[in-house]
């Protein structure tokens, strides 16, 4: 059963980033691209591993890709307003980073 969530979270991980990185890559703005090319990326490697690899692939990665956005999430609620480059994140950043670790985390 646990290994149908894990199939299943990388899947849709994998169709959001895609379409994300896409969407944003032709609508967005330019001094987004990298953040876009990471979307798309991610949503890529996800689609890959829920498809094709091993149950126990996707395990692993949703239990990695949860705690590392669930970090960066909490991380970045304690920082407040974060800017690296042309990448600015803000509280909805953080929510959505702390919602997304743990749904994926609890998929894996």
């Amino acid at each position: 059963m646990r290994a149908r969530w894990a199939r299943l979270a990388c899947r849709i991980v994998g169709v959001l980033f895609v379409a994300a990185g896409l969407v944003t890559a032709v609508l967005g703005d330019e001094a987004d691209r990298y953040h876009n090319l990471l979307h798309l990326g991610t949503g890529l490697v996800a689609l890959w591993i829920g498809f094709g690899r091993p149950v126990e692939t996707a395990r692993m990665f949703c239990r990695i890709f949860g705690v590392a956005y669930l970090a960066l999430g909490v991380l970045g609620l304690l920082l407040g307003h974060i800017e690296v480059g042309s990448l600015h994140l803000a509280f909805g950043d953080h929510m959505f980073h702390v919602v997304l670790g743990a749904v994926i985390l609890t998929g894996g």
